[in-house]
């Protein structure tokens, strides 16, 4: 099914939502948790990037957020090859937000339509929703 995926996160968990085409309904996919992860590792597997060593002045929750946002970008990787979604939307704090966007194979940014620089992790999925509809 063709759809816009929607990624929101922060350093600790990411939930991830399908606009299935024709609906304005969030629908959640999945949800996943940092403490799953621990610096998940994959060798680059299929573009997305191998976690970098953080250079030494990372802090050792900066190199634990960097674990996660790989740990993400792997999962969207997957659903991209498996033809889930063709769009996608990012929603997280400036901060992860870039680091996530940094994760992303390239065929993963070149489908991203949106993001929203903003944590919304937690909040109501109806004020998500209106913040998504604003991009689509």
């Amino acid at each position: 099914m063709q759809a816009t995926w929607v990624v929101v996160a922060d350093c600790h968990r990411a939930a991830i939502y399908t606009v299935p085409r024709g609906m304005a309904r969030l629908r959640q996919v999945c949800e996943l948790c940092e403490s799953r992860t621990s610096m998940d590792r994959d060798g680059g597997r299929s573009g997305v990037r191998e976690a970098r060593i953080p250079d030494k002045a990372a802090t050792p929750a900066e190199q634990q957020a960097h674990g996660f946002a790989v740990h993400v970008a792997l999962q969207v990787e997957d659903a991209r090859l498996d033809g889930r979604f063709d769009q996608l939307i990012l929603v997280a704090a400036p901060t992860f937000l870039a680091c996530l966007r940094e994760s992303l194979s390239q065929a993963a940014r070149d489908a991203v339509v949106g993001e929203i620089g903003k944590n919304f992790v937690g909040a109501q999925r109806e004020t998500l929703q209106e913040q998504v509809l604003r991009v689509l």
